[in-house]
């Protein structure tokens, strides 16, 4: 009895591990950087945080927005009629297609767009927790059902007192205490940072941040009031937007521009107002409100 009850488990533990259903297979957004010609026109589907999003024409719904998923720290671009909110996470399915603005640079044209449900991680976490509940179920089931065998009452063998050695009070014994071991920190074992230049830097020209500079060393550096969002070139001016602007970096082209991202305070490249992505040169005038910032290369 106790044998059949044990394997019933097992076959039970077996199935719900096996009927646990099956997730549909997303794709990292680092696969379709590096390899853009294996998804032209291919339909995929990535899991990722809105990073920015760029109406166009300005003041509508439609435009352009960036995705950020963990497998790198580069930015998917994808076209939409209905752009999302900044910084909520998405399941976007869409055709990869090539960046009209940047030869062979993918970018997705959206099918639809979702709220993200169960990852793949929590997934298999849930199921692996579920195997290891009824392994433990069977083990403990299978130890109530162990007979038990009756113990043979042993004679209960004393040992006699030993006597305290005598205590020599002008005798003192001290004990060596080890040093503390030195922290990894101060052993030289922390890990060093790598910082990337990328050979360029932002200057304010003019503005309540007027003589500020801000090297650029990512690929996607966002600008605008301090706020909700975390800027990496914070503007402390009431006439910048706290989204105002971002500036992204092609590693192909080796070449920078800078997009518009306030439906409020426009973001002029030169005295000409921009929306999407523009390219930017050495000595390029950029305005936002009172401020007025320089891009310069090194």
């Amino acid at each position: 009895m106790r044998n059949r009850t044990v394997v019933l488990l097992a076959l039970i533990g077996l199935f719900l591990v096996c009927a646990a259903p099956a997730k549909a297979q997303d794709t990292w957004i680092v696969d379709i950087l590096t390899n853009p010609a294996r998804y032209w026109n291919t339909t995929v589907t990535v899991v990722g945080q809105v990073q920015a999003v760029a109406p166009n024409p300005a003041g509508t719904t439609r435009g352009l927005y960036t995705i950020l998923d963990d497998s790198c720290k580069e930015v998917l671009t994808v076209r939409s009629t209905d752009l999302p909110p900044v910084s909520r996470n998405f399941r976007v399915t869409g055709v990869i297609v090539q960046n009209p603005e940047q030869t062979n640079v993918p970018m997705m044209k959206e099918l639809s767009r979702s709220a993200p449900g169960m990852s793949k991680t929590t997934l298999y976490l849930l199921i692996g927790a579920g195997a290891a509940f009824l392994f433990l179920l069977i083990v403990f089931i299978a130890l109530l059902t162990k007979p038990k065998k009756q113990a043979v009452p042993e004679a209960t063998i004393r040992p006699a007192p030993r006597p305290m050695p005598a205590v020599d009070p002008s005798r003192t014994t001290r004990i060596a205490v080890p040093p503390p071991a030195p922290s990894p920190v101060a052993a030289g074992g922390g890990k060093t940072q790598v910082y990337i230049n990328l050979g360029a830097d932002i200057f304010v020209d003019k503005g309540p941040e007027r003589g500020k500079e801000f090297p650029l060393h990512q690929q996607v550096t966002t600008i605008g009031r301090p706020g909700m969002r975390k800027n990496d070139i914070e503007i402390n001016d009431e006439t910048v937007s706290k989204e105002q602007a971002s500036i992204f970096y092609d590693n192909a082209k080796r070449e920078f521009s800078v997009a518009n991202e306030s439906t409020t305070n426009p973001t002029r490249l030169n005295g000409a107002p921009i929306s999407g992505p523009t390219v930017i040169e050495h000595g390029a005038v950029i305005e936002m409100g009172r401020t007025v910032l320089i891009f310069r290369k090194s």
